[in-house]
């Protein structure tokens, strides 16, 4: 069997995939959802936003920065949508602090490629935060995802940071499925994050359900199936 098949994951796409919930997971239920959400295709990519973040946090990206930067697509809609998620954004940061960007590389886990969960590190205050963004309009964020992700992003990017940053989650979705976007902020202290044994499960049993979907490759009960998503 061919696995992988040059597919890519990152940390919101567990939330987005898992059924019926991402720290309730069924792998054959989830595994059903991924094959037929995979055989789609991709209908935009945020990825042009990120490069530019260093200008947005600095707040020096005006409205006529991000027309020109954002204008790429034929459909202006993708354009637009570009746009929207990169003002929200302005507006939020506002010019404080400093913006250190995460290396973009991904890892290879299991005969697929999985991102990095964060976009950077953002400096304010005297702080460091640990920053995911979510610019998928049609993937609301709820609660529990905010606490898996809160871990993930402890698990992954802060424990080892002599730093000692906090996860900070950005949803820039459309709270209703409608038309605009809000922005919804969530600093979430690993104090109160889903645990570690509840992340763990949810890992593993993602994992299973890619293998059943044919994308990644078995894994091993007895490994450290979080420490394959450590950046290296």
């Amino acid at each position: 069997m061919m696995v992988g098949r040059g597919k890519y994951f990152e940390l919101l796409d567990f939330p987005k995939f898992a059924y019926p919930s991402v720290l309730t997971m069924d792998s054959a239920l989830t595994a059903n959802n991924l094959i037929e959400r995979l055989a789609g295709k991709s209908f935009m990519s945020y990825s042009m936003i990120w490069p530019r973040l260093e200008m947005v946090v600095a707040g020096l990206a005006s409205e006529a920065y991000i027309v020109s930067e954002f204008s790429r697509y034929e459909d202006d809609w993708k354009n637009e949508n570009l746009r929207e998620v990169t003002r929200l954004l302005r507006g939020y940061f506002g010019g404080r602090g400093r913006w250190y960007r995460e290396p973009s590389r991904p890892t290879k886990v299991l005969g697929f490629w999985f991102k990095p969960s964060i976009k950077g590190i953002w400096w304010v205050d005297g702080q460091a935060y640990a920053v995911l963004i979510n610019a998928r309009k049609q993937q609301r964020l709820f609660p529990e995802h905010v606490r898996f992700l809160a871990r993930g992003i402890y698990e992954l990017h802060c424990i080892n940071d002599p730093n000692d940053p906090i996860p900070l989650i950005i949803d820039v979705s459309s709270p209703d499925g409608g038309k605009d976007r809000e922005l919804r902020v969530y600093e979430v202290p690993v104090e109160r994050a889903a645990s570690l044994e509840e992340f763990d499960d949810a890992v593993r049993l993602f994992l299973k359900a890619l293998e059943l979907a044919g994308v990644a490759l078995p894994s091993d009960d007895a490994i450290d199936v979080i420490d394959l998503f450590k950046k290296r």
